[in-house]
């Protein structure tokens, strides 16, 4: 007798590198494919899972194989451009944007829904750093500060491979000219509000595209464009799959974004 063939996984293409898989258990997750290779892996929880519970996150974690005790290692998110070193966390949450560690017992948590959450490795020195990228945060300097960070316990930024996850979209991201400015050294950062598929708020507004920037940020800092996996998913056009600050309001569900070191 043939045995009847099983449930396969669906998978959508997020852009890249990043894909949305969920299992024949039902169990989903975006996965960065694009850090194949690299030492280190970049995984991410999706609108199935309000990662903002901490035995939400927990229990998510598990399903996607990491143990139940893991080293989670997270942040008070404050939009800034402080990344932390993961060997100085005494229990606490201090106030940063990033975070990098070497040690495989380390799983790296930034959490988001609409800001974009950035994977630097360097396969070299065994290193990844996880950061929370807002345009606040960007502005603050989040983009250089990881990557000074690196090259300070030695990594070169040419050797650095990036992965820029889902956020929102310029088809999403309504600014005015005040937030706009701030920008207009990034190519191809401010659009016009013809960009936006969301009804316009205000007769200022512009379209703000978020992964340019936070790329040019990378490519400035000597991160070399190849090696930039950049998501082209938008979180408020995706309920599905995806939450979003921007949809859902504030106080709503987020997403966890996960980064490690392979043994």
């Amino acid at each position: 007798m043939i045995d009847p063939p099983q449930p396969q996984p669906t998978t959508v293409n997020l852009g890249g590198g990043f894909v949305y898989l969920r299992r024949a258990d039902g169990h989903s997750a975006i996965v960065a494919s694009g850090l194949a290779g690299s030492g280190a892996i970049g995984i991410m929880s999706t609108a199935d899972v309000d990662a903002r519970a901490d035995d939400a996150l927990r229990r998510w974690l598990q399903w996607w194989a990491f143990p139940e005790h893991a080293r989670l290692r997270r942040v008070n998110q404050v939009h800034g451009a402080h990344v932390i070193d993961a060997a100085s966390y005494n229990g606490a949450a201090p106030d940063a944007d990033g975070i990098w560690t070497r040690s495989p017992a380390d799983v790296l948590i930034i959490k988001a829904a609409d800001c974009a959450p950035v994977w630097l490795v360097d396969q070299g020195t065994k290193t990844i750093a996880l950061i929370h990228a807002g345009w606040r945060g960007v502005t603050a300097g989040i983009i250089e500060q990881a990557v000074d960070t690196l090259a300070r316990v030695g990594a070169a930024s040419s050797d650095l491979r990036a992965a820029i996850g889902p956020r929102i979209g310029a088809c999403c991201f309504e600014v005015g000219p005040e937030v706009a400015e701030r920008f207009e050294q990034d190519p191809g950062a401010v659009l016009p509000p013809g960009t936006l598929v969301v009804k316009q708020n205000r007769p200022d507004g512009l379209a703000l595209d978020l992964g340019a920037i936070i790329a040019h940020r990378l490519a400035s800092s000597g991160v070399l464009p190849d090696a930039v996996a950049l998501s082209t998913a938008c979180t408020r056009c995706h309920p599905e799959l995806l939450h979003s600050y921007r949809r859902n309001g504030s106080g709503g569900p987020l997403m966890a974004a996960v980064g490690a070191v392979l043994p």
